[in-house]
Protein backbone atom coordinates (compact mmCIF):
# COMPACT_ATOMS: atom_id res chain seq x y z
CA UNK A 1 0.00 0.00 0.00
CA UNK A 2 2.82 2.31 1.01
CA UNK A 3 4.17 1.95 -2.58
CA UNK A 4 1.45 2.68 -4.67
CA UNK A 5 0.47 5.46 -2.87
CA UNK A 6 3.69 6.72 -3.37
CA UNK A 7 3.38 9.70 -5.44
CA UNK A 8 6.76 9.09 -7.39
CA UNK A 9 5.48 5.38 -8.22
CA UNK A 10 2.08 7.13 -9.43
CA UNK A 11 3.99 9.42 -11.50
CA UNK A 12 5.54 6.62 -13.09
CA UNK A 13 2.34 4.41 -13.40
CA UNK A 14 1.21 7.50 -15.22
CA UNK A 15 4.43 8.28 -17.34
CA UNK A 16 4.08 4.81 -18.64
CA UNK A 17 0.65 4.76 -19.54
CA UNK A 18 0.11 7.84 -21.64
CA UNK A 19 3.83 7.36 -23.29
CA UNK A 20 2.27 3.54 -24.28
CA UNK A 21 -0.80 5.25 -25.33
CA UNK A 22 1.25 7.76 -27.56
CA UNK A 23 3.35 5.00 -28.81
CA UNK A 24 0.60 2.64 -29.85
CA UNK A 25 -1.79 5.64 -31.58
CA UNK A 26 1.62 6.52 -33.53
CA UNK A 27 2.32 2.94 -34.44
CA UNK A 28 -1.08 2.56 -35.69
CA UNK A 29 -0.83 5.62 -37.92
CA UNK A 30 2.39 4.07 -39.28
CA UNK A 31 1.12 0.78 -39.84
CA UNK A 32 -2.42 0.74 -40.88
CA UNK A 33 -1.80 2.09 -44.23
CA UNK A 34 0.73 0.08 -45.21
CA UNK A 35 -1.41 -3.09 -43.90
CA UNK A 36 -3.99 -1.65 -46.22
CA UNK A 37 -1.92 -0.65 -49.50
CA UNK A 38 -0.07 -4.78 -48.51
CA UNK A 39 -3.58 -6.32 -48.66
CA UNK A 40 -4.83 -4.40 -52.09
CA UNK A 41 -1.96 -4.83 -54.15
CA UNK A 42 0.83 -7.12 -55.10
CA UNK A 43 3.84 -6.39 -56.54
CA UNK A 44 7.36 -7.75 -56.92
CA UNK A 45 9.52 -8.24 -53.83
CA UNK A 46 6.37 -8.19 -51.65
CA UNK A 47 7.07 -11.44 -49.66
CA UNK A 48 10.43 -10.55 -48.99
CA UNK A 49 9.34 -6.94 -47.75
CA UNK A 50 6.85 -8.08 -45.50
CA UNK A 51 8.97 -10.81 -44.15
CA UNK A 52 11.74 -7.86 -43.34
CA UNK A 53 8.69 -5.85 -41.58
CA UNK A 54 9.26 -8.66 -38.79
CA UNK A 55 13.28 -8.04 -38.45
CA UNK A 56 12.62 -5.24 -35.76
CA UNK A 57 10.18 -6.86 -33.68
CA UNK A 58 12.68 -9.62 -33.15
CA UNK A 59 15.71 -7.38 -32.95
CA UNK A 60 17.44 -7.30 -29.25
CA UNK A 61 16.85 -4.48 -27.41
CA UNK A 62 20.39 -3.27 -26.94
CA UNK A 63 21.02 -3.30 -30.74
CA UNK A 64 18.21 -1.43 -31.61
CA UNK A 65 19.33 1.18 -29.05
CA UNK A 66 22.52 1.43 -30.41
CA UNK A 67 21.31 1.66 -34.28
CA UNK A 68 19.33 4.73 -32.75
CA UNK A 69 22.17 6.39 -30.80
CA UNK A 70 23.79 5.75 -34.24
CA UNK A 71 21.28 7.52 -36.08
CA UNK A 72 20.44 10.81 -33.45
CA UNK A 73 22.80 10.49 -30.56
CA UNK A 74 25.69 12.10 -29.44
CA UNK A 75 27.86 11.59 -32.64
CA UNK A 76 24.57 10.24 -35.02
CA UNK A 77 24.11 10.22 -38.49
CA UNK A 78 21.89 13.18 -38.52
CA UNK A 79 23.76 15.29 -36.18
CA UNK A 80 21.04 15.84 -33.75
CA UNK A 81 21.43 14.50 -30.37
CA UNK A 82 18.35 13.27 -29.51
CA UNK A 83 19.39 10.70 -26.40
CA UNK A 84 17.29 11.64 -23.23
CA UNK A 85 13.89 12.96 -25.05
CA UNK A 86 10.80 11.06 -25.64
CA UNK A 87 10.94 11.79 -28.87
CA UNK A 88 13.38 8.78 -29.10
CA UNK A 89 12.24 6.76 -27.38
CA UNK A 90 8.55 7.04 -29.46
CA UNK A 91 10.74 6.53 -32.61
CA UNK A 92 11.56 3.04 -31.38
CA UNK A 93 8.28 1.69 -29.92
CA UNK A 94 7.32 2.66 -33.80
CA UNK A 95 10.30 0.84 -34.75
CA UNK A 96 9.74 -2.34 -32.85
CA UNK A 97 5.74 -2.41 -33.17
CA UNK A 98 5.27 -1.35 -36.93
CA UNK A 99 4.78 -5.21 -37.88
CA UNK A 100 2.38 -5.86 -35.67
CA UNK A 101 -0.37 -3.67 -37.09
CA UNK A 102 1.30 -4.21 -40.61
CA UNK A 103 1.07 -7.73 -40.71
CA UNK A 104 -1.89 -8.90 -38.39
CA UNK A 105 -4.46 -6.21 -40.42
CA UNK A 106 -3.14 -6.81 -43.46
CA UNK A 107 -3.40 -10.85 -43.10
CA UNK A 108 -6.84 -10.35 -41.89
CA UNK A 109 -7.89 -8.33 -44.87
CA UNK A 110 -6.43 -10.79 -47.06
CA UNK A 111 -8.61 -13.55 -45.61
CA UNK A 112 -11.56 -11.63 -46.02
CA UNK A 113 -12.25 -11.83 -49.65
CA UNK A 114 -13.14 -9.20 -52.03
CA UNK A 115 -17.02 -10.01 -52.48
CA UNK A 116 -17.77 -7.04 -50.17
CA UNK A 117 -15.53 -4.26 -51.60
CA UNK A 118 -16.71 -5.89 -54.77
CA UNK A 119 -20.38 -5.51 -53.97
CA UNK A 120 -19.50 -1.23 -52.90
CA UNK A 121 -18.42 -0.57 -56.22
CA UNK A 122 -21.26 -2.68 -58.01
CA UNK A 123 -23.53 -0.26 -55.96
CA UNK A 124 -21.35 3.01 -57.20
CA UNK A 125 -19.21 3.71 -54.30
CA UNK A 126 -15.74 4.94 -55.38
CA UNK A 127 -12.63 3.95 -54.10
CA UNK A 128 -12.21 6.39 -51.50
CA UNK A 129 -15.58 5.36 -50.15
CA UNK A 130 -15.27 2.12 -50.37
CA UNK A 131 -12.09 2.93 -48.08
CA UNK A 132 -13.55 4.49 -45.57
CA UNK A 133 -17.50 2.77 -45.80
CA UNK A 134 -16.22 -0.78 -46.22
CA UNK A 135 -12.70 -1.73 -45.85
CA UNK A 136 -11.98 0.40 -42.48
CA UNK A 137 -14.70 -0.99 -40.44
CA UNK A 138 -13.76 -4.53 -41.76
CA UNK A 139 -10.35 -3.90 -40.40
CA UNK A 140 -11.36 -2.65 -37.29
CA UNK A 141 -11.41 -5.65 -34.97
CA UNK A 142 -7.90 -7.03 -36.37
CA UNK A 143 -6.67 -2.78 -35.72
CA UNK A 144 -7.80 -2.75 -32.65
CA UNK A 145 -6.33 -6.49 -31.72
CA UNK A 146 -3.22 -4.98 -32.95
CA UNK A 147 -3.28 -1.95 -30.96
CA UNK A 148 -4.11 -3.68 -27.98
CA UNK A 149 -0.75 -5.96 -28.39
CA UNK A 150 1.23 -3.07 -29.28
CA UNK A 151 0.07 -0.85 -26.34
CA UNK A 152 0.63 -3.80 -24.00
CA UNK A 153 4.51 -3.90 -25.57
CA UNK A 154 5.07 -0.44 -25.01
CA UNK A 155 3.68 -0.29 -21.28
CA UNK A 156 6.27 -3.05 -20.62
CA UNK A 157 9.00 -1.27 -22.36
CA UNK A 158 12.41 -1.63 -20.81
CA UNK A 159 15.48 -1.59 -23.00
CA UNK A 160 14.21 0.78 -24.75
CA UNK A 161 14.30 3.32 -22.05
CA UNK A 162 16.91 2.14 -20.24
CA UNK A 163 19.25 2.40 -23.24
CA UNK A 164 17.91 5.81 -25.14
CA UNK A 165 16.62 7.83 -22.07
CA UNK A 166 18.06 6.56 -19.14
CA UNK A 167 16.87 9.97 -16.72
CA UNK A 168 15.05 8.89 -13.91
CA UNK A 169 11.52 11.27 -15.45
CA UNK A 170 11.64 8.69 -18.35
CA UNK A 171 11.19 5.58 -16.13
CA UNK A 172 8.45 2.96 -16.78
CA UNK A 173 7.45 0.88 -14.16
CA UNK A 174 9.67 -1.85 -15.92
CA UNK A 175 12.96 0.35 -15.01
CA UNK A 176 11.67 0.97 -11.92
CA UNK A 177 11.45 -2.55 -11.18
CA UNK A 178 15.03 -2.79 -12.34
CA UNK A 179 16.18 -0.08 -10.32
CA UNK A 180 14.21 -1.56 -7.22
CA UNK A 181 15.43 -5.19 -7.38
CA UNK A 182 19.02 -4.50 -8.22
CA UNK A 183 20.22 -1.20 -7.21
CA UNK A 184 17.75 -0.84 -4.03
CA UNK A 185 16.89 -4.78 -3.35
CA UNK A 186 13.40 -3.33 -2.30
CA UNK A 187 12.14 -6.64 -3.57
CA UNK A 188 9.00 -5.52 -1.74
CA UNK A 189 8.24 -2.51 -3.97
CA UNK A 190 8.81 -4.52 -6.95
CA UNK A 191 6.59 -7.01 -6.55
CA UNK A 192 3.82 -4.52 -5.98
CA UNK A 193 5.41 -2.89 -9.07
CA UNK A 194 4.39 -5.51 -10.57
CA UNK A 195 1.38 -6.91 -9.52
CA UNK A 196 0.00 -3.45 -10.66
CA UNK A 197 1.64 -4.33 -14.25
CA UNK A 198 0.04 -7.86 -14.02
CA UNK A 199 -3.61 -6.63 -13.66
CA UNK A 200 -3.41 -4.23 -16.57
CA UNK A 201 -1.71 -6.79 -18.66
CA UNK A 202 -3.93 -9.55 -17.75
CA UNK A 203 -7.13 -7.17 -18.64
CA UNK A 204 -5.53 -6.30 -21.85
CA UNK A 205 -4.27 -10.04 -22.60
CA UNK A 206 -8.18 -11.21 -22.20
CA UNK A 207 -9.57 -8.89 -24.64
CA UNK A 208 -6.73 -9.72 -27.25
CA UNK A 209 -7.80 -13.18 -26.83
CA UNK A 210 -10.96 -12.52 -27.47
CA UNK A 211 -10.69 -10.30 -30.58
CA UNK A 212 -8.27 -12.74 -31.78
CA UNK A 213 -10.99 -15.76 -31.59
CA UNK A 214 -13.69 -13.19 -33.23
CA UNK A 215 -10.82 -12.98 -36.17
CA UNK A 216 -10.41 -16.45 -36.30
CA UNK A 217 -14.12 -16.31 -38.06
CA UNK A 218 -14.35 -17.20 -41.67
CA UNK A 219 -16.35 -13.91 -43.03
CA UNK A 220 -16.61 -14.12 -46.48
CA UNK A 221 -15.52 -17.41 -48.94
CA UNK A 222 -11.95 -17.16 -51.10
CA UNK A 223 -8.80 -14.43 -50.23
CA UNK A 224 -8.26 -11.23 -51.64
CA UNK A 225 -5.71 -11.20 -54.91
CA UNK A 226 -4.17 -8.20 -54.80
CA UNK A 227 -3.60 -6.54 -57.74
CA UNK A 228 -0.85 -4.67 -59.57
CA UNK A 229 -0.57 -0.99 -58.29
CA UNK A 230 -0.97 1.83 -61.18
CA UNK A 231 -1.74 5.58 -60.80
CA UNK A 232 -2.78 6.79 -57.52
CA UNK A 233 -2.25 3.48 -55.93
CA UNK A 234 1.39 3.09 -57.28
CA UNK A 235 2.26 6.95 -55.86
CA UNK A 236 0.76 5.88 -52.50
CA UNK A 237 2.15 3.12 -52.15
CA UNK A 238 5.78 4.33 -53.60
CA UNK A 239 5.35 7.03 -50.76
CA UNK A 240 3.95 4.66 -48.29
CA UNK A 241 7.26 2.15 -48.66
CA UNK A 242 9.45 5.32 -48.41
CA UNK A 243 7.85 6.39 -45.32
CA UNK A 244 8.69 2.67 -43.70
CA UNK A 245 12.04 2.60 -45.16
CA UNK A 246 12.60 5.41 -43.30
CA UNK A 247 11.78 3.94 -40.25
CA UNK A 248 12.66 0.90 -40.40
CA UNK A 249 15.95 0.80 -42.23
CA UNK A 250 17.47 3.82 -41.42
CA UNK A 251 18.54 2.68 -37.87
CA UNK A 252 20.36 -0.38 -39.02
CA UNK A 253 21.92 1.55 -41.90
CA UNK A 254 23.57 4.14 -39.27
CA UNK A 255 24.65 1.24 -36.87
CA UNK A 256 26.20 -0.20 -40.01
CA UNK A 257 27.81 2.64 -41.16
CA UNK A 258 29.01 3.15 -37.46
CA UNK A 259 30.89 -0.34 -37.34
CA UNK A 260 32.92 0.15 -40.54
CA UNK A 261 33.85 3.59 -39.10
CA UNK A 262 37.08 3.76 -38.14
CA UNK A 263 38.02 5.62 -34.47
CA UNK A 264 39.91 8.24 -36.74
CA UNK A 265 37.04 8.86 -39.31
CA UNK A 266 38.12 6.52 -41.99
CA UNK A 267 35.55 4.43 -43.93
CA UNK A 268 35.36 2.01 -44.34
CA UNK A 269 37.25 0.31 -41.79
CA UNK A 270 36.98 -3.13 -40.62
CA UNK A 271 38.92 -1.81 -37.42
CA UNK A 272 36.15 -2.02 -34.82
CA UNK A 273 35.69 -5.80 -36.80
CA UNK A 274 39.24 -7.00 -36.35
CA UNK A 275 38.80 -5.74 -32.65
CA UNK A 276 36.36 -7.53 -31.89
CA UNK A 277 37.94 -10.91 -32.76
CA UNK A 278 40.96 -9.86 -30.86
CA UNK A 279 39.31 -8.42 -27.57
CA UNK A 280 40.83 -10.38 -24.73
CA UNK A 281 38.41 -12.09 -22.33
CA UNK A 282 37.93 -10.37 -18.91
CA UNK A 283 36.37 -9.77 -15.77
CA UNK A 284 33.27 -7.97 -17.42
CA UNK A 285 34.09 -9.03 -21.19
CA UNK A 286 33.90 -12.39 -23.00
CA UNK A 287 35.27 -13.09 -26.17
CA UNK A 288 33.30 -13.50 -29.42
CA UNK A 289 33.46 -17.31 -29.42
CA UNK A 290 31.89 -17.73 -25.89
CA UNK A 291 29.51 -15.39 -26.51
CA UNK A 292 28.23 -17.12 -29.23
CA UNK A 293 28.56 -20.74 -27.93
CA UNK A 294 26.15 -19.12 -24.99
CA UNK A 295 24.03 -17.61 -27.57
CA UNK A 296 23.42 -20.76 -29.40
CA UNK A 297 23.27 -23.11 -26.48
CA UNK A 298 20.65 -21.36 -24.86
CA UNK A 299 18.55 -20.45 -27.28
CA UNK A 300 18.68 -23.91 -28.34
CA UNK A 301 17.70 -25.74 -25.35
CA UNK A 302 14.86 -22.13 -24.53
CA UNK A 303 13.50 -23.51 -28.13
CA UNK A 304 13.24 -26.81 -27.71
CA UNK A 305 11.47 -26.19 -24.07
CA UNK A 306 9.30 -24.25 -25.48
CA UNK A 307 7.78 -25.85 -28.65
CA UNK A 308 6.51 -28.66 -25.85
CA UNK A 309 4.65 -26.45 -23.47
CA UNK A 310 3.78 -24.26 -26.40
CA UNK A 311 2.33 -26.66 -28.36
CA UNK A 312 0.58 -28.22 -25.09
CA UNK A 313 -0.98 -25.01 -24.48
CA UNK A 314 -2.14 -24.42 -28.27
CA UNK A 315 -3.66 -28.01 -28.44
CA UNK A 316 -5.24 -28.04 -25.16
CA UNK A 317 -7.12 -24.84 -26.14
CA UNK A 318 -7.89 -25.73 -29.25
CA UNK A 319 -8.86 -29.33 -29.47
CA UNK A 320 -9.69 -29.36 -25.26
CA UNK A 321 -11.54 -26.41 -25.32
CA UNK A 322 -10.18 -24.58 -22.37
CA UNK A 323 -10.36 -21.42 -23.37
CA UNK A 324 -8.88 -19.83 -19.88
CA UNK A 325 -5.73 -21.35 -20.39
CA UNK A 326 -5.80 -19.19 -23.93
CA UNK A 327 -5.55 -16.07 -21.79
CA UNK A 328 -2.80 -17.19 -19.26
CA UNK A 329 -0.71 -18.17 -22.10
CA UNK A 330 -0.35 -14.62 -22.87
CA UNK A 331 0.21 -13.36 -19.57
CA UNK A 332 4.31 -14.52 -20.19
CA UNK A 333 4.00 -12.35 -23.47
CA UNK A 334 2.34 -9.62 -21.80
CA UNK A 335 4.09 -9.60 -18.99
CA UNK A 336 7.70 -8.17 -19.21
CA UNK A 337 11.00 -10.10 -19.20
CA UNK A 338 12.15 -8.16 -15.85
CA UNK A 339 9.17 -9.01 -14.13
CA UNK A 340 9.80 -12.68 -15.39
CA UNK A 341 13.28 -12.16 -14.23
CA UNK A 342 12.14 -11.05 -10.92
CA UNK A 343 9.69 -13.69 -10.45
CA UNK A 344 12.51 -16.28 -11.36
CA UNK A 345 14.76 -14.29 -8.49
CA UNK A 346 12.19 -14.88 -5.77
CA UNK A 347 10.57 -17.99 -6.25
CA UNK A 348 13.96 -20.53 -7.42
CA UNK A 349 17.06 -18.26 -6.20
CA UNK A 350 18.74 -21.69 -6.56
CA UNK A 351 18.13 -21.75 -10.21
CA UNK A 352 20.06 -18.25 -10.75
CA UNK A 353 23.36 -19.46 -10.37
CA UNK A 354 22.83 -22.28 -12.46
CA UNK A 355 23.59 -23.38 -16.11
CA UNK A 356 19.89 -24.01 -16.61
CA UNK A 357 18.07 -20.51 -14.70
CA UNK A 358 19.00 -18.68 -18.08
CA UNK A 359 17.31 -21.11 -20.93
CA UNK A 360 14.49 -21.67 -18.24
CA UNK A 361 13.70 -18.11 -17.89
CA UNK A 362 13.87 -17.73 -22.16
CA UNK A 363 11.65 -20.69 -22.42
CA UNK A 364 8.93 -18.81 -20.31
CA UNK A 365 9.26 -15.80 -21.82
CA UNK A 366 9.04 -17.76 -25.82
CA UNK A 367 6.44 -20.13 -25.37
CA UNK A 368 3.28 -17.81 -25.80
CA UNK A 369 5.15 -17.09 -29.50
CA UNK A 370 4.93 -20.80 -30.11
CA UNK A 371 1.69 -20.82 -28.63
CA UNK A 372 0.23 -18.35 -30.51
CA UNK A 373 1.78 -19.22 -33.66
CA UNK A 374 0.35 -22.90 -33.13
CA UNK A 375 -3.57 -21.99 -32.51
CA UNK A 376 -4.72 -20.41 -35.51
CA UNK A 377 -3.09 -23.23 -37.69
CA UNK A 378 -5.24 -26.20 -34.93
CA UNK A 379 -8.28 -24.10 -35.37
CA UNK A 380 -8.49 -24.06 -39.48
CA UNK A 381 -7.45 -27.50 -39.40
CA UNK A 382 -10.55 -29.13 -40.38
CA UNK A 383 -12.71 -30.93 -37.62
CA UNK A 384 -13.29 -33.86 -39.51
CA UNK A 385 -9.86 -35.15 -39.55
CA UNK A 386 -9.66 -36.81 -36.22
CA UNK A 387 -13.23 -38.13 -36.50
CA UNK A 388 -12.34 -39.86 -39.56
CA UNK A 389 -9.36 -41.08 -38.15
CA UNK A 390 -11.22 -42.22 -34.66
CA UNK A 391 -13.50 -44.05 -37.33
CA UNK A 392 -10.52 -45.94 -38.55
CA UNK A 393 -9.31 -47.07 -35.37
CA UNK A 394 -6.26 -44.50 -34.68
CA UNK A 395 -6.29 -43.38 -30.79
CA UNK A 396 -5.88 -39.14 -29.74
CA UNK A 397 -1.96 -39.94 -29.75
CA UNK A 398 -1.85 -41.70 -33.14
CA UNK A 399 -4.37 -39.22 -34.82
CA UNK A 400 -1.93 -36.42 -33.62
CA UNK A 401 1.51 -37.56 -34.47
CA UNK A 402 -0.33 -39.17 -37.64
CA UNK A 403 -2.84 -36.55 -38.71
CA UNK A 404 -2.27 -33.21 -37.41
CA UNK A 405 1.59 -32.79 -36.51
CA UNK A 406 2.37 -33.39 -40.13
CA UNK A 407 0.00 -30.58 -41.37
CA UNK A 408 1.30 -28.24 -38.67
CA UNK A 409 5.54 -28.63 -39.67
CA UNK A 410 5.34 -25.12 -41.24
CA UNK A 411 3.89 -23.52 -38.39
CA UNK A 412 5.95 -25.42 -36.27
CA UNK A 413 9.05 -24.74 -38.28
CA UNK A 414 7.80 -20.56 -37.66
CA UNK A 415 7.77 -20.98 -34.04
CA UNK A 416 10.81 -22.26 -33.14
CA UNK A 417 12.30 -19.71 -35.47
CA UNK A 418 10.55 -17.26 -33.30
CA UNK A 419 11.62 -18.64 -29.99
CA UNK A 420 15.08 -19.22 -30.98
CA UNK A 421 15.24 -15.05 -32.06
CA UNK A 422 13.24 -14.26 -28.92
CA UNK A 423 15.90 -16.20 -27.15
CA UNK A 424 18.89 -15.20 -28.77
CA UNK A 425 17.73 -11.14 -28.48
CA UNK A 426 16.44 -11.25 -24.76
CA UNK A 427 17.78 -8.62 -22.61
CA UNK A 428 16.05 -8.14 -19.58
CA UNK A 429 15.57 -11.22 -18.06
CA UNK A 430 19.01 -11.99 -18.48
CA UNK A 431 20.71 -8.66 -17.23
CA UNK A 432 18.18 -9.31 -14.11
CA UNK A 433 19.33 -12.73 -13.19
CA UNK A 434 23.09 -12.98 -14.19
CA UNK A 435 25.29 -10.43 -13.14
Amino acid sequence: VATLTDPYYLGRLWFTTWQALLSTALTVAVGLPTALLLARYGFAGRRLLTAAFSVPFVMPTVVAGMGFLALAGPRGLLGVDLRGTLVLVLAAHVFYNFAIVARLVSGFLEGLGPRLEQAAATLGAGAWRTLWRVTLPLALPATVAAATLVFVFCFTSFGVVLILAPEARFATLEVELYRLTLRLLRLDAAAALALVQLVVVGGLGLAYTRLQARLAVPFAAGRAVPRRPRGVGAALLGADLLVIAAVVLAPLLALTVQALTAPDGAFPSATNLRAMFDAPRSVGFATLGLSLRNSLTFAGLSTAAALVVGTAFAYAVARGGWRWLDGLSLLPLATSPVTLGLGYLVTYPWLVATFWGVPLAHALIAFPFVTRTLLPALRALPAGQARAAATLGAGPWRTLWRVELPQLVPSLAVAAAFAFAVSLGEFGASLLLVR
